[in-house]
């Protein structure tokens, strides 16, 4: 039996699928916690489910034990004594953690894709042992049919590096530890030329209609936006990050090849959920827009994104009002009140001359 114990809240695409790579099961036991009651009696009532990375063109599946899943707040009242603790549910919901980490012995690792949440958390809690990581990886919240007909929690992830803060010590076995320096570079380049575009092809997927990341890179017409999209975010980022021209070239390519991986079954419905997140002030596509305006970059495919943003609707997604509010409002209020832009500023501006051209540029894809 593994020696050691990794409690890991968030039992979706992050948590289930890929940090069992990370802390493998040769080394450690596994709790989760996970909101879910679905997966969450799976987990309890199986005991232990398959992860499948690809690997060469090919699924290698690594079985995970599980020790057991809990609902949230019920971690509190266990005399759970973990070795290494890992979040990975969602950057909305990682400061409700707040009780639960503050009282943590146990270094932290929050695979959140937001920088500053670990920050936050040490300010509210005290706890100084909160390191962020960058899981450079694509990993699916799902499986192919043949697969889920074996073990329903199947789950798909691909092969990545996890980038952790350097000073979380040896505990992340197959994690690489990295300076602060080298941290920002890859998040960056994680939030920008990874981030934006993929979300830009799941909103431009859900306007095709179809169900996952790799069928719209499938079509001509949507794949040309993103990877125009990709390369004026790469151009920006270059400039006002300082990213290296080759690593900038090799990221581009490897995440364009992730896109379209036909092995990864990326749902659109996970990587487009909570729009009004991604369209935060600095996010990816807001955020994203306004780096490219002020590093002189020219984000016409970008803005198109962004308007496929504005269209997304899934029963169940929190932000789902997003295309009442846009029918509703007229143009300029939804971009002043709704999304907090400043009227008469250059990306106001923009979206405000492509509003109508850009919908019709959307419903020629649908």
């Amino acid at each position: 039996m593994a020696s050691r114990h990794v409690l890991i809240y968030g039992a979706g695409a992050i948590g289930r699928g890929y940090l069992p790579w990370v802390f493998h099961p040769d080394d450690y036991r596994f709790t989760f916690v996970e909101s879910d009651p679905r997966i969450r009696g799976l987990l309890n009532q199986q005991g232990s489910y398959s992860t499948f990375m690809v690997v060469d063109g090919e699924y290698r599946e690594l079985r995970v034990p599980v020790d057991g899943c809990l609902a949230p707040g019920e971690e509190l009242g266990e005399s759970l004594r973990p070795d290494v603790i890992a979040t990975a549910v969602g950057p909305r919901n990682f400061l409700s953690l707040r009780e639960a980490l503050g009282k943590a012995q146990a270094p932290v690792i929050c695979c959140e894709n937001d920088s500053s949440l670990p920050g936050q958390m040490r300010a509210m809690t005290g706890n100084r042992d909160i390191y962020f990581a960058v899981p450079d990886v694509i990993t699916s919240s799902t499986a192919p049919e043949e697969l889920l007909r074996v073990d329903p929690l199947s789950i798909v992830t691909e092969s990545g590096v996890c980038y952790v803060e350097d000073g979380a010590g040896p505990l992340v076995l197959n994690g690489l530890l990295v300076s602060a320096e080298e941290m920002r570079s890859q998040w960056a380049a994680k939030l920008y030329i990874h981030n934006t575009p993929h979300c830009i092809a799941a909103y431009l997927g859900d306007v095709a209609g179809v169900k996952f990341v790799h069928e719209a890179m499938e079509r001509t017409e949507i794949a040309g936006i993103v990877e125009g999209a990709m390369k004026e975010v790469a151009a920006a980022a270059q400039v006002k990050h300082g990213l290296d021209a080759d690593f900038v070239s090799f990221y581009r390519d490897k995440e364009l090849a992730r896109f379209r991986n036909t092995l990864l079954f990326d749902p659109v419905s996970r990587v487009a959920r909570e729009p009004f997140r991604k369209l935060a002030p600095n996010e990816r596509l807001l955020g994203a827009a306004q780096m490219c305006l002020t590093a002189g970059v020219q984000p016409d495919q970008l803005l198109l994104g962004i308007m496929a943003a504005f269209t997304f609707s899934r029963d169940g997604d929190p932000d789902a009002h997003i295309t009442l509010l846009r029918r509703s409002l007229d143009p300029r209020d939804f971009l002043s009140t709704i999304l907090r832009l400043r009227e008469g500023e250059s990306l106001f501006n923009l979206l405000l001359e492509r509003w109508e051209s850009n919908l019709s540029r959307l419903e020629a894809i649908r």
